[in-house]
């Protein structure tokens, strides 16, 4: 009998669980993957505008990656550019598509190549990208621009 059970985030209660669990910092770190972090982008940047999401964000992924056992240091946790560098991506795809409900909105672009977790290694080098620098401040792409 095949699975029929919907992917990650395509119904709205996963997806609203994920963003109450994130803001409730009680989301299981395991839970925190590369598609968590980009539907959450995806909420916040759907539901605020983009100086209020990124507030969010920010503050968010910072407190939650202590509470859950992380660090924030120069080298691991918080990271002000793929943050913003997503955030931006994020936004653009939303404006392309405003009409389309939050749920399909993620699963599209999950689907698309826009979510590859490589993408920002299109437009900045690798050792610009994880550089103490680009950890804590926005700095422009070194390869392509946005």
């Amino acid at each position: 009998m095949p699975d029929t059970t919907p992917p990650l985030y395509q119904r709205e209660a996963d997806i609203l669980y994920l963003i109450d669990s994130f803001r409730n910092r009680t989301l299981p770190a395991a839970e925190w993957t590369h598609h968590a972090h980009l539907v959450t982008a995806l909420w916040f940047n759907k539901t605020f505008s983009e100086y209020e999401a990124i507030c969010y964000l920010r503050s968010g992924i910072i407190t939650y990656n202590l509470q859950s056992g992380g660090e924030n240091t120069p080298a691991k946790g918080y990271h002000e550019t793929l943050t913003l560098f997503w955030c931006k991506i994020i936004r653009s795809f939303i404006n392309q598509h405003p009409d389309i409900p939050l749920p399909e909105l993620c699963t599209i672009f999950l689907q698309s190549e826009q979510a590859s977790r490589d993408l920002p290694l299109r437009f900045y080098s690798r050792e610009k990208l994880f550089s103490v620098e680009a950890r804590a401040i926005w700095i422009e792409p070194d390869i392509a621009p946005l």
